[in-house]
């Protein structure tokens, strides 16, 4: 695997571009996606890479050939005027960066770093994806045509939920799910793990090579490959939304890469031109404009197509942030003088701090909000400010937090955890189940009341019932790992907690994410639909819940409550 720049050969292709204004139509002077002809250093053939990314005047180039290539500035790399592109077809099951092997029957050919869709070509948000986890289903709805951020310190937990949503869409006919593999660390077990969970046969993975020598990939190889990798999964998936009208999920596991790709691409700027060659968002970590282009890249090529044979591209993205709380750092003791960098206003709610004896702990810190002078710390709030750009690009955020939410599956924290998207006076656009949105209207407040009564002493009825409300939603949502709830049993639940039919339960003490909560849910799925067959099976059909269905529900609810 290699990564190479370009610099007088950049010139050179732009030169010859301009040559050809028909060519310059197609591809315009933005040089990614283009093929690069690359020489060859065993003979005199010539081989190929992509451009990934471009940052004037350097394009950078990956290859999926192991021997490397030298630096060139006589001319003999050649950036192309076609697009590298993908070919698409019936039994596709585990490819690799550029679509191999080849399929055998093709139905469809797209280029593996397609444009984003034109605001003219897509439509509004107006239908769910539901993804088979409650807690998300409700808190964070994924709908057709959207981009959904997965952020978390724990892979582990954010692929349950993929695995759910890829499940849940596996039984949808029109459905195809590409699972976007960028880690050669984690390649077989999530291999592994789809396939002891009944999916690789419905799923097509597009996955980073296996590396058998672990030094013979640098980590900006690696990157390179990683980013190739997802956007192959979107071409793929685009193919099946334009060509043949269906909708397509794709989960990117994970864009960490991307971010380490950029960072070499700085690097490579202050290198060759020093410190001025960048601007300051990009030496100090934050956005800039070049930066938002190259993420949007790909977290916007999401899209519910217009037309009667207009498909859809839904995207789940994850990104890993650090752990809060490592080697106890939680009890570091710092003094006023190790914040002589910070603002005046920081050192005066120092000083106060400092006055009432209260001890300058990183846990007493984080509280009121004041910047940790640690380099663990400083690192952390890089990274988040990292996911803050990410998340002003994305369509919505699943924020999982271990610290708030441990007990719990999934830690969905329901303050950060949101779907965004655009409406209007005159339109109306919607992610969430209508089903579920019958249900559930006023639970973030109810979740915010009970959050803000945590450890306050209870003295009154309201304060009470306010809590056990809380707790009665969470009881609803929490879920066993590995299970993929339907869309019937999700409102199962949330009707339980709605009509107080969970309230003796908490009085009792049983909490989300106990095994004795589970068991309870569980059995009340499994008795109302057995009890009420017709209702279940019009709720998943329909994605709706009508007075008659409900009342049906509600009955069958009390009726295993009181047997």
């Amino acid at each position: 695997t290699t990564t190479t720049t370009t610099t007088t050969t950049t010139k050179t292709t732009t030169t010859k571009v301009k040559k050809d204004n028909e060519k310059k139509k197609e591809t315009g002077d933005d040089f990614v996606g283009r093929l690069v002809k690359l020489p060859n250093n065993d003979n005199d053939d010539s081989h190929y890479g992509v451009v990934i990314a471009q940052r004037p005047p350097i394009a950078f180039v990956y290859s999926a050939r192991d021997s490397d290539v030298e630096d060139n500035s006589n001319g003999a790399v050649e950036i192309m005027d076609t697009m590298a592109k993908i070919s698409v077809g019936d039994n596709m099951s585990i490819v690799n960066a550029f679509g191999q092997p080849s399929v055998e029957v093709e139905w469809g050919s797209r280029a593996i770093f397609s444009p984003i869709p034109k605001v003219s070509d897509i439509s509004l948000i107006n239908e769910p994806m539901l993804t088979g986890t409650t807690m998300v289903d409700v808190l964070a709805p994924i709908g057709k045509g959207q981009n959904m951020l997965l952020i978390g310190s724990d892979l582990s937990q954010m692929r349950d939920i993929t695995s759910n949503f890829v499940k849940a869409q596996s039984e949808v006919v029109t459905t195809q799910c590409i699972y976007a593999i960028t880690s050669q660390d984690d390649r077989d077990a999530i291999i592994k793990n789809l396939e002891q969970d009944g999916l690789l046969e419905s799923t097509i993975i597009v996955a980073v090579r296996k590396d058998d020598d672990e030094s013979s990939s640098s980590e900006t190889s690696k990157a390179a490959e990683a980013i190739t990798v997802a956007s192959t999964a979107c071409a793929i998936a685009e193919s099946f939304a334009k060509d043949k009208g269906q909708d397509a999920v794709v989960i990117i596991d994970n864009i960490d890469y991307h971010k380490k790709l950029w960072d070499e691409t700085t690097r490579t700027l202050v290198d060759i031109w020093g410190i001025d060659a960048v601007v300051a968002a990009d030496r100090e970590g934050g956005a800039s404009s070049e930066m938002r282009a190259f993420y949007s890249a790909l977290i916007q090529r999401a899209a519910n197509y217009k037309g009667d044979n207009g498909g859809s591209v839904t995207l789940a993205l994850m990104t890993t942030i650090p752990l809060l709380q490592q080697d106890n750092e939680d009890e570091e003791l710092f003094q006023i003088e190790d914040f002589s960098l910070a603002g005046d206003r920081i050192k005066d709610r120092l000083d106060m701090l400092v006055q009432k004896n209260i001890p300058l702990t990183a846990s007493t810190l984080r509280k009121i909000k004041i910047p940790i002078p640690s380099a663990k710390e400083g690192k952390r709030r890089l990274v988040l400010q990292h996911v803050d750009d990410l998340i002003s690009m994305s369509d919505g955020q699943i924020w999982l937090d271990d610290e708030k939410f441990s007990r719990m599956f999934p830690p969905v924290d329901p303050q950060r955890s949101i779907t965004r998207i655009g409406i209007g006076a005159d339109t109306e656009s919607r992610a969430d189940a209508p089903a579920i949105r019958r249900i559930v209207e006023g639970i973030r407040l109810e979740l915010q009341q009970a959050a803000n009564m945590d450890g306050a002493e209870l003295t009154t009825f309201a304060s009470k019932k306010q809590m056990q409300r809380g707790k009665a939603w969470y009881l609803a949502m929490d879920q066993e790992p590995g299970t993929c709830r339907s869309l019937a049993e999700t409102c199962i639940t949330l009707l339980a907690a709605s009509m107080g039919a969970l309230d003796d339960i908490i009085g009792n003490g049983t909490v989300a994410g106990s095994k004795e909560g589970r068991t309870i849910i569980k059995e009340l799925m499994d008795h109302a639909q057995s009890v009420a067959p017709n209702a279940t099976k019009e709720v998943n059909t329909s994605l709706d819940l009508t007075p008659d269905t409900r009342k049906e529900l509600e009955e069958a609810i009390n009726s295993y409550f009181t047997k």
